[in-house]
């Protein structure tokens, strides 16, 4: 069996924390190079969230 080439997320917290915490997220390819980046407001599950949507969406777009 192979292993698909998925598409990891990096998430960094940038300043605050709490409800106020800045996180900075990246879609990295199996090479490490990045595909899409952005930022959300907010708690880190909340975060993650939206990188996983664009993740994805991603993968959607790549089938």
């Amino acid at each position: 069996m192979t292993q698909d080439n998925s598409l990891q997320i990096k998430l960094r917290l940038k300043g605050g924390n709490g409800p106020n915490a800045n996180w900075h997220w990246e879609v990295l390819d199996s090479t490490g190079k990045v595909l899409k980046t952005g930022s959300a407001v907010g708690p880190e599950h909340k975060a993650f969230a939206t990188a996983r949507i664009a993740k994805e969406k991603l993968e959607a777009a790549g089938n």
